[in-house]
């Protein structure tokens, strides 16, 4: 067990520390006059690492950082209805039925989604982004019923956004996360109607993109501008990363207020990596502490050396031990592909 225990803590540090210490020294020079928000489930282990850079006295921050429990099926929950709602949406890849499209990356249950829309519009088969037009004109004339079925999770989500400081003025909120086109940010943006910045391991679409009134405003530490399929490992097999940096929840799929205020949080599935957490919890403290230490001795790492390291783990079967190959499955059930697991291009 002690030996286990030991080649987590190992791992955590080799896989992940060396990213880890870049992206905070970046959040550093980012976040003067901003809140640091860490988002969706990758933001816990980001909550945890800066909160404890900060205590230390190891990075300057303006602010604390938050940690904002939120997904894109949560927001997109909230947002149901709204035309604006759709250009994010409908972009993503999907496969299925218009039913299963509003229960998974809506996160409507199947008696919502009846009481909202008639069952043969329900049972149309998609294909998404190819048919996103045509899928806009089938939920349009339904929007003011889908709207009354998630009213309750709309005000939950924006009490819950105020009461994290998200609504202030003053306060420009700097979103963190491992990337890495912004859909939480641009989603957040509207929600709340305030313009925003955001900094990723990987941004896609770097720059200022607007938002109606607002403009959300994305930064890539370790690159920007490089597309899917373009063979950028970091970006391409980063599914990886997200199966280490994740929270022993499941993911946020609907939230409600309780009459004396505090906040009811519901979850999707379990992954592997929230099943086993205690391991996971391992891995995590291995990063912290691999961080922690590169800050306090001034260790430095290039944007190319963390590539070269990350090549070598996505690339080589050898790399990752085999103590955590249980821990490497993720729910993508926003995309309708259910739980995936990224080790099988190695055939583990």
């Amino acid at each position: 067990m002690k030996e286990t225990y030991t080649a987590l803590r190992e791992f955590g540090a080799a896989f992940l520390g060396p990213a880890l210490t870049v992206y905070a020294r970046a959040v550093e020079k980012e976040a003067p006059g901003k809140l640091p928000v860490c988002l969706a489930r990758e933001g816990w282990l980001l909550h945890q690492l800066l909160t404890h850079l900060y205590d230390e006295g190891l990075i300057h921050l303006d602010r604390a950082p938050i940690y904002l429990k939120v997904s894109r099926t949560l927001l997109f929950r909230a947002m149901l209805g709204e035309a604006a709602t759709w250009d994010i949406a409908l972009k993503m890849e999907f496969e299925g039925t218009v039913l299963e499209l509003l229960m998974k990356r809506f996160g409507l249950q199947m008696h919502e989604a009846f009481a909202s829309m008639p069952p043969e519009v329900l049972g149309f088969k998609l294909s998404l982004p190819e048919q996103a037009d045509e899928v806009r004109e089938w939920l349009t004339p339904h929007a003011e019923r889908l709207k009354q079925q998630v009213a309750s999770t709309r005000e939950a989500a924006y009490g819950y956004f105020q009461d994290q400081g998200l609504t202030q003025e003053e306060i420009v909120p700097l979103m963190l996360d491992v990337g890495y086109s912004g859909s939480i940010q641009k989603l957040c943006t509207r929600f709340v109607q305030r313009d925003t910045a955001g900094l990723y391991f990987v941004a896609t679409k770097p720059g200022k993109q607007s938002l109606g009134d607002q403009v959300a405003t994305m930064k890539g530490v370790f690159r920007e501008g490089v597309a899917w399929k373009e063979d950028y490992t970091l970006l391409e097999r980063s599914l990886l990363l997200e199966c280490m940096m994740t929270a022993p929840h499941g993911q946020v799929v609907d939230i409600r207020q309780s009459q004396d205020g505090d906040y009811l949080f519901f979850y999707g599935r379990e992954a592997s990596s929230q099943r086993y957490y205690q391991d996971l919890e391992a891995v995590l403290e291995g990063a912290r502490e691999a961080v922690t230490e590169a800050l306090r001795n001034k260790v430095t790492y290039s944007v190319e050396e963390v590539e070269a390291l990350y090549e070598v783990f996505a690339t080589r079967r050898g790399a990752i031990p085999q103590a955590v190959w249980h821990l490497f499955t993720a729910d993508d059930d926003i995309t309708g592909n259910g739980m995936v697991n990224p080790l099988q291009i190695f055939g583990i």
